[in-house]
């Protein structure tokens, strides 16, 4: 019985998996800044949402959250402002690149905008599993 669960589960995963890269994928080859790409990066947020709301868990986890771990948050999100702003006042760009740079040079192919919103999607689902 538990192997079968088991299985069940695996077959499960790897199907969740495939989806969300065919997802991505399809994602990534519309055109930006246009409604269907709005609508193909809104559909995973909204439904982390609902899942959110639907569980409860925004309210127990806030109260779950220690002190050091936000510290360690902001710690980092301070880095990368103080990043972005020193390359970005700093010339020429390809020696100094801001993450904005470097994103527009991945995201320029479908492949990297692919990889990127396969990772987002992963990243998202990471958090909203914490």
């Amino acid at each position: 019985m538990e192997t079968r669960r088991a299985s069940r589960a695996s077959w499960l995963v790897a199907v969740v998996v495939a989806g969300a890269l065919v997802y991505s994928w399809v994602a990534s080859a519309l055109h930006p800044f246009t409604y269907p790409e709005r609508v193909a990066v809104a559909l995973p947020i909204v439904i982390a949402a609902v899942a959110v709301v639907r569980s409860g868990r925004a309210a127990e986890t806030a109260e779950l959250e220690t002190r050091r771990g936000i510290w360690v948050w902001r710690a980092l999100f301070g880095l990368f402002l103080v990043w972005e702003l020193i390359s970005y006042r700093l010339s020429p760009r390809a020696d100094w690149p801001t993450v904005s740079s470097m994103a527009d040079s991945i995201m320029s192919t479908h492949p990297g905008r692919f990889a990127m919103f396969a990772a987002w999607l992963a990243v998202g689902y990471w958090l909203f599993r914490r």
